[in-house]
């Protein structure tokens, strides 16, 4: 009798757990893989506050502007400890891959593309882990086009 009610206790809680997860369908886009990511979304560009306190830029805080991909599809992302594979993610932090050489066409397609739909593509995404990542999950871009119309 009494290892009948342990096994009732286990199958309600194995349930309730369950329950709770949220459910995440198809695959999730998996960081650790080499091959080339393809998102989809519209592109904004958002001023956040950085240093010192990442918080008000009135009062003092860095300007941090980034250009962040709403995309048209929530995704899930694995292998990556920073996030969440249970969460849907919206939005993606998005910069030029060789960033640092300064690939000026690319920063120039990004100002002018803001606003509209595009098409990005990079290598190497990963989950935000600083007070300078402002989306969930960061990709460092390669190229980027105006999405067509559906």
């Amino acid at each position: 009798m009494r290892s009948i009610a342990a096994a009732s206790l286990f199958l309600l809680a194995s349930i309730g757990l369950a329950a709770a997860q949220p459910m995440v369908a198809g695959p999730c886009l998996d960081v650790k893989q080499p091959q080339p990511v393809r998102l989809e979304g519209v592109l904004t560009r958002k001023v956040f506050p950085g240093p010192p306190n990442y918080r008000d830029i009135r009062k003092g805080d860095m300007p941090e502007p980034a250009y962040i991909l709403r995309l048209s599809r929530p995704v899930c992302v694995a292998g990556d400890m920073f996030a969440d594979r249970m969460q849907r993610i919206d939005r993606v932090q998005i910069f030029p891959a060789d960033a640092d050489t300064g690939n000026q066409p690319l920063w120039a397609d990004l100002r002018r593309l803001v606003g509209r739909p595009v098409i990005v593509e990079g290598r190497e995404p990963f989950g935000a882990h600083t007070g300078h990542h402002h989306a969930p999950l960061l990709l460092p871009v390669t190229r980027i086009s105006r999405a067509r119309a559906r």
